[in-house]
């Protein structure tokens, strides 16, 4: 399987995607000192923006992987289904004609464009208990380091990737958390919400209940923002009570990005499609997913990268034999243990496309 796509336009910035894992049956450190020197070896001369890492035992193995790549790195407890302890999912940039200027790096990824500035950030600790009060302390910290950069969560936060320790027993107060702030910051079924993933993923520590990564995009106009939908086949998501878009898409001078939020095996009623079936719930999250993009401009073969989440590991074969069959196997993609938020839906998969559908009127990717 392919581990890296790209995407370039004349004179512009060109973008490397990456999903890949490593090789199976050794120890960890083995394990992720041979995934980080390919990753290295085939991103040469480019800018890596965000990595974060999918780890098998993440209580265990946190440490040592700070040991390897540094401290402030975004990490996630959700096993690889294939065996192997850890994967990784990465955004890089490939300077052509100019290159961004580093602002921020760590925890806090800052990159000065021509045009654009991207921040992507995580917060390395919390200091709330609870999943509720957690999301809250993370939708107010992004509040904050939006506002000290003259932007805000409403404004310029365009996606979130959330992982919940125990999605089962303690996903509805994170729910009612994240409703509450939006409609504080007024993100509500009128105006908008922001494409999300939210799915099951243990941090370290092993109290932390909640954990969010980032993006926001600063010098666009609100113009450039398409949110996403496909009614015939998905439902808004505020009909069954949580606040978050199917998709964003990003349009540039030169390009489209589309940010795929989490996507399951769901109807226009917001029910669950083909219960217990894997291979079939398998078919309609890509055939959801296809819709979304077709909707905006985009399709199947647009996806740069993408992660497949497992509520169980043994149902990897009959899902892989689907994904191999409807998509590209230039695409990128890494599959992980990791629950849905509805019990029912035994896979889900997010992902990033990008094509070159842009508006002349907007400012190009550069």
């Amino acid at each position: 399987m392919n581990e890296m796509t790209t995407f370039s336009a004349p004179a512009a910035l060109g973008e490397c995607y990456l999903a890949m894992s490593a090789v199976p049956g050794r120890n960890f450190h083995a394990e992720a000192e041979e995934l980080l020197d390919r990753y290295r070896k085939i991103t040469g001369g480019t800018i890596p923006v965000w990595v974060r890492f999918h780890l098998s035992d993440i209580a265990n193995q946190a440490d040592e992987l700070r040991h390897l790549v540094g401290d402030e790195i975004a990490m996630v407890g959700q096993a690889p289904v294939n065996g192997t302890r850890i994967a990784l999912e990465a955004y890089h940039l490939k300077p052509e004609a100019s290159s961004p200027e580093t602002i921020a790096a760590g925890a806090m990824r800052e990159f000065k464009l021509r045009h654009y500035r991207l921040l992507y950030f995580h917060r390395p600790a919390l200091t709330s208990s609870g999943s509720g009060s957690q999301m809250s302390e993370e939708f107010e910290t992004a509040e904050k380091i939006l506002r000290s950069r003259g932007g805000s969560v409403a404004a310029n936060l365009q996606r979130t990737w959330i992982y919940c320790r125990d999605i089962d027993n303690n996903y509805a107060d994170l729910v009612t958390a994240r409703r509450e702030v939006f409609a504080e910051y007024g993100l509500r079924a009128e105006t908008h919400f922001i494409a999300s993933t939210g799915m099951e993923g243990e941090s370290d520590p092993c109290d932390r209940l909640v954990r969010m990564d980032s993006f926001a995009l600063f010098g666009h106009r609100p113009e450039q923002i398409e949110y996403m939908h496909a009614p015939e086949h998905l439902s808004p998501t505020h009909i069954y009570g949580v606040t978050f878009e199917r998709g964003t898409r990003i349009i540039y001078g030169d390009r489209s990005h589309y940010y795929i939020s989490g996507t399951a095996s769901i109807d226009r009623e917001g029910k669950i499609v083909h219960p217990g079936d894997i291979e079939h719930q398998t078919e309609r999250l890509i055939e959801n997913v296809e819709a979304l993009l077709s909707n905006h401009g985009g399709a199947l073969t647009d996806l740069k990268q993408a992660v497949v989440y497992l509520r169980d590991p043994a149902d990897r074969i009959p899902v892989e034999n689907v994904l191999n069959r409807r998509l590209s196997p230039e695409l990128p993609r890494i599959m992980v243990k990791g629950s849905v938020c509805r019990p029912g839906w035994l896979v889900e998969m997010d992902g990033i496309a990008v094509n070159a559908n842009g508006n002349p009127a907007f400012k190009e990717f550069v």
